[in-house]
């Protein structure tokens, strides 16, 4: 493929149909934008066409779609035709169930159609450029080592499933991926977590985190039962399938054989913490966090590279990724934040721009705000329609960290929204970390959420060390690590359980204003830290608009909103 005669070349990528949807472009090799469609529509997860996130990207390139050169998507559907026809073969007549719609882990013979479909409706929207479907892992894995700070690397994807793909190891250098090996379904570790996931009670493929934080309250009692389903061991992913029924088109993920050796599955949520299902949640934790750092030891020996990139659904269990920082199998980890399905649509034009156009690497990938951003005029006029009381102030940083030391929980709505499911200052609520009830106000009161989920903490880049036995910045709330044992009584709503927080370090340079908040409130109280969650609440996307944001205060017990340097709520 050659380079157009253009100056600058615009390549789109999009991820749509199976169970969340987005765009990024970039343009000569750097990223202008990336989002969600959820954020727009306000459809948690939404799988449709992502016509509102490319709309936004070509605004924010300043560009129509007819300048765009190169798109792509990041499926191949043809693979996965030819895997249902082996599982027809295979498992008929009960594999017909696959080919079934209602199932957005397995898709159905219409997400195919849809799949064949976005090339027609991109050229609809006025694209005349040139059009590839990528290879799902490869997407994942340009998403991983392309944007990393790393000139070579192992890479690591693994997920519920691509096309027929589960896990790829392959090695990053310069601009181009090799593949090494692959594994394919029905063996997988998404779908291990996905199977464990429903047991408790939960949606496979979207409450996975719920499990990672449920884990830390119970006792990994099952977990040598759980390593029979699922092992990484002499460069085999080594899955007995008789535990999982994805591939027989069952109405869950798991076979009957997990109500067999752990009784019946969680009624409800409301159950979920109980023994059994914690415990069972600490094992298939403990088994899934083996198991990753058995395909990391390999990875690292088949490469020979100390560095490793990561991406794929279960990459975002950070739990798992702090545990491989913990061994130092890898010098160096890098997660992409969007690391899940939706982070493809970035690593498609990254592919298409090194892989295929050979141009070389120019970009690091060092913040994650790459949403809208919204001025002054917009925010105020989104105030002055929602009757608010509000208040503009010149210092911001200050009021707000003396609002946080005051025991106030606040929504902070600030630049461009983040790129991944989570909220990095920019479209957080914050609450101060040294307030032992604190976890429990915004669970009960705003987030209306599970109270064994954890909430994470924000401290300046400077400070993380002293606070968190971690090593280097962790931007992207991408690693779980532990705080330091002095340090816990001093912020006991950030750290779990098991003494653990996931941790974001808050650049000056990438994120100025949240940064000088975070130095306000140590000036106040000591603590460079601050309690940070997404702003939404359960069953919402984070909010995109000020008036998405006008919305969930209003409905919330939320304290304040700040919007830029406006100030809404019981002003004095």
């Amino acid at each position: 493929m050659t380079m157009p005669d253009s100056r600058d070349v615009y390549l789109l990528g999009i991820c749509c149909n199976i169970h969340e949807s987005s765009a990024a472009l970039v343009k000569n090799g750097a990223l202008v934008a990336a989002a969600e469609e959820e954020r727009f529509s306000r459809r948690k997860h939404d799988n449709r066409f992502p016509e509102q996130a490319i709309a936004y990207c070509l605004r924010e390139a300043g560009i129509t779609m007819e300048e765009v050169a190169y798109a792509g998507f990041y499926w191949q559907p043809w693979k996965g035709v030819l895997k249902r026809v082996w599982w027809l073969a295979r498992y008929f007549p009960r594999s017909l169930g696959t080919f079934r719609g209602g199932k957005r882990w397995r898709g159905s013979a219409g997400t195919l159609l849809r799949h064949l479909a976005v090339p027609l409706r991109l050229r609809r929207l006025g694209f005349r450029g040139r059009f590839s479907f990528v290879d799902h892992h490869l997407a994942h894995a340009a998403s991983a080592f392309y944007p990393s700070p790393y000139a070579s690397a192992a890479v690591v994807t693994f997920d519920l499933c691509g096309e027929d793909c589960t896990t790829l190891v392959a090695r990053g250098n310069g601009g181009g991926i090799t593949p090494i090996r692959r594994f394919f379904l029905p063996d997988s570790l998404g779908l291990f977590y996905a199977a464990l996931t429903q047991f408790l009670g939960y949606e496979a493929n979207s409450d996975e985190y719920k499990v990672m934080g449920l884990a830390a309250y119970g006792d990994p009692r099952f977990a040598g039962r759980c390593a029979q389903m699922v092992r990484f061991a002499d460069g085999r992913l080594i899955v007995d399938n008789s535990w999982f029924a994805y591939h027989l088109g069952g109405e869950t993920c798991y076979s009957p054989r997990f109500e067999e050796a752990f009784g019946p599955p969680c009624p409800s949520e409301d159950r979920v913490a109980d023994p059994p299902y914690r415990d069972l949640a600490a094992s298939g934790q403990r088994a899934l966090e083996e198991a990753v750092s058995a395909l990391a030891r390999w990875s690292r020996a088949q490469t020979g590279e100390t560095h490793l990139c990561l991406a794929g659904g279960v990459a975002l269990n950070a739990v798992a990724n702090g545990r491989l920082a913990d061994q130092s199998i890898f010098d160096g980890l890098w997660v992409q934040p969007a690391a899940s399905d939706a982070g493809c649509a970035l690593g498609i034009p990254f592919h298409l721009w090194h892989a295929v156009l050979g141009q070389p690497r120019r970009f690091v990938m060092e913040h994650a705000y790459w949403g809208p951003a919204f001025g002054d005029d917009e925010i105020a006029g989104a105030v002055a329609a929602s009757g608010l009381p509000h208040e503009r102030v010149d210092d911001v940083e200050r009021r707000t960290a003396q609002l946080l030391a005051d025991g106030h929980v606040v929504g902070w709505f600030q630049g461009r929204m983040e790129w991944g499911p989570r909220a990095l200052g920019n479209r957080s609520i914050l609450a101060d970390p040294r307030r032992a009830d604190m976890k429990d106000v915004i669970n009960t009161k705003i987030k209306f959420r599970e109270p064994y989920r954890p909430f994470a903490p924000s401290v300046v880049e400077e400070a993380a060390e002293r606070y968190f036995e971690c090593r280097g910045p962790s931007p992207f709330m991408t690693v779980v690590c532990r705080v330091r044992e002095a340090e816990r009584p001093r912020i006991p709503a950030v750290t779990h359980v098991d003494g653990t927080a996931r941790i974001q370090t808050v650049s000056r340079t990438h994120n100025p204003r949240y940064w000088n908040l975070l130095k306000a409130f140590e000036a106040l109280t000591g603590v460079p830290i601050l309690l940070n969650t997404s702003f939404n609440v359960k069953g919402e996307p984070i909010v995109c608009t000020p008036e998405d944001a006008i919305r969930c205060f209003v409905k919330t017990d939320l304290d304040y909103i700040v919007l830029g340097k406006t100030i809404c709520g019981r002003l004095r």
